[in-house]
């Protein structure tokens, strides 16, 4: 038996072009993340002197990083973990509700 490679989903790789940029948004994007993009490309790219596109290639950089903290293990668990040594409990949640509707008056 021999070891296969670790295979990594390509759609998950960093990606290269802007095409494949663009179909990573869409599907792992937040909502509106392909159309902010959008937005933001033209503007970026209607800016630019001719020659000098850093604003462009600042955006692509921007929305590149976004992907790849959105698609990463790491980054979504650290999203997830207590802040300062907070736990979550019910009793807390329920608190938290009651403050928010201003209940601890």
């Amino acid at each position: 038996m021999t070891i296969q490679p670790d295979h990594q989903d390509a759609a998950l790789a960093r990606p290269a072009t802007l095409h494949e940029l663009r179909i990573a948004l869409s599907r792992y994007g937040l909502p509106g993340d392909r159309e902010q993009f959008e937005q933001m490309l033209a503007a970026a790219l209607d800016a630019s002197p001719i020659g000098d596109l850093a604003a462009v290639t600042e955006v692509i950089a921007a929305y590149r990083h976004r992907l790849a903290l959105r698609t990463s293990p790491e980054a979504m668990a650290a999203l997830t973990a207590p802040i300062g040594g907070q736990q979550w409990t019910p009793a807390a949640d329920a608190f938290a509700r009651l403050r928010a509707v201003g209940g601890d008056r």
